[in-house]
């Protein structure tokens, strides 16, 4: 089993909103301090900068998740840089729709920030320590997970 997903319309029309409320930022920063502009135009620089990263990290991201063979593997690429998850589903202690009330290590591969429609929390050991993995798979394939650690 496996499924793909990319970053949704939403998240980038809210990009294009930070965009707009970082030039404002910027704007007025330099209109405060005219004899200062190179701090307000240095000012919209860092924050375009940030804004950047995070659209680059989450809105351009394609994540695979695949089940197989009793291994879930998930997969994040950026162009060609590939961040990889993977554990034996017999590891899994819980994958539920409600965040766990436990400290852990966490991995956050899910290309929704705003949407909660498709959200798991996935529970397992890893290294002899919990990790939690939010992500953002179907429902078959949170069973298929949940059936694979049953047998």
């Amino acid at each position: 089993m496996e499924e793909q997903r990319t970053g949704g319309g939403r998240e980038f029309l809210f990009s294009v909103l930070w965009a707009v409320l970082v030039l404002c930022i910027g704007r007025i920063v330099t209109a405060a301090l005219p004899n200062y502009k190179i701090i307000g135009v240095l000012v919209t620089i860092a924050l375009y900068c940030v804004l950047g990263f995070f659209v680059m990290t989450r809105y351009a991201a394609i994540y695979t998740y695949t089940l197989k063979n009793g291994i879930f593997r998930v997969n994040r690429s950026i162009g060609h840089r590939n961040k990889e998850l993977d554990f034996s589903v017999s590891k899994v202690k819980s994958v539920s729709k409600t965040r766990p009330n436990i400290r852990a290590e966490r991995y956050n591969m899910r290309t929704a920030v705003f949407s909660k429609k498709n959200i798991r929390y996935i529970v397992f050991e890893k290294n002899g320590q919990d990790t939690l993995l939010v992500c953002d798979i179907s429902r078959e394939m949170a069973e298929g997970i949940r059936g694979k650690k049953e047998l």
